[in-house]
Order: structure tokens, then C-alpha cells, then sequence
């Protein structure tokens, strides 16, 4: 079977797969372009070049600040730390983000947790176990 891979740029990678195959090793050499921004976008839904509906977010610590972020739902809960990690210095190691109660996994995407428009998300620091 062959497949067909679109990139950002238009440029098209046709890969040949065998038909028994579950899962698809796909391994990229020399696009300059990070592991963290590539997405695989599977059936209909924004293509590359199009714009993605844009949401605000809050983070909000348990001092009582409260950030904003601006993010769309394809992006995941390690890129909201990392963003957070950017701004206030704080490893996204040591974070932990909560949504109702739950606590969030880095690999889940915001459309995955189901956040909305202006949900509110709760930081948590790891403390030390000095």
C-alpha cells in the first residue's frame, strides 16, 4: 500500500507501507523543523496553511495569579509547561495542570481534555522532598 505525506511547505513524501502494518515509523532527516512542532493530521480537519481557530486560555497558580495564554486545540498540555516554564522559569518537570479536578497528561491535546474558550486551568508546583 502507498501512502501519501503533505508537508507545511506542500512538498509531497510518498511512503510505500505494508498493509499488515498497525503503526507507521516515520523518521525525518534534515527539515530543520522541531519533533514538538510536527503534527499527523488523520481524515478531515484544517490542512497545513490554514488557520486554526485560536482560544484563550488561563493558568492559574495557586497564589492566585492568573495567566493567559492563547493556543489552539491541536496544542498539548506539555506545550502549555513549556510555555509556562518560558515565562516564569519554573521547569516543566515540576509542574502539574489540573481541569475539573483531574490531573492532566503532557501528551493529551486541548481538544482531548475537552478545554473550551476560556476555561481555567490550575497549576500545581511539585514540592521539594527534602
Amino acid at each position: 500500500m502507498h501512502i501519501s505525506i503533505k508537508t507545511s511547505e506542500g512538498k509531497r513524501i510518498k511512503l510505500e507501507v505494508e498493509d499488515s502494518s498497525n503503526t507507521i515509523d516515520l523518521k525525518i532527516h534534515g527539515n530543520g523543523q522541531p519533533i514538538s512542532e510536527l503534527v499527523l493530521r488523520l481524515g478531515p480537519g484544517p490542512g497545513p496553511g490554514q488557520d486554526r481557530e485560536v482560544m484563550k486560555i488561563y493558568v492559574e497558580t495557586l497564589s492566585g495569579k492568573l495567566l493567559t495564554f492563547q493556543v489552539n486545540e491541536s496544542v498539548t498540555i506539555g506545550e502549555v509547561k513549556a510555555k509556562y516554564a518560558k515565562m516564569e522559569g519554573t521547569p516543566s518537570s515540576k509542574q502539574r495542570i489540573y481541569f475539573q479536578g483531574k490531573q492532566l497528561e503532557d501528551s493529551r491535546t486541548i481538544a482531548d481534555c475537552d478545554i473550551k474558550h476560556e476555561s481555567i486551568l490550575v497549576l500545581m508546583l511539585e514540592q521539594c522532598g527534602c
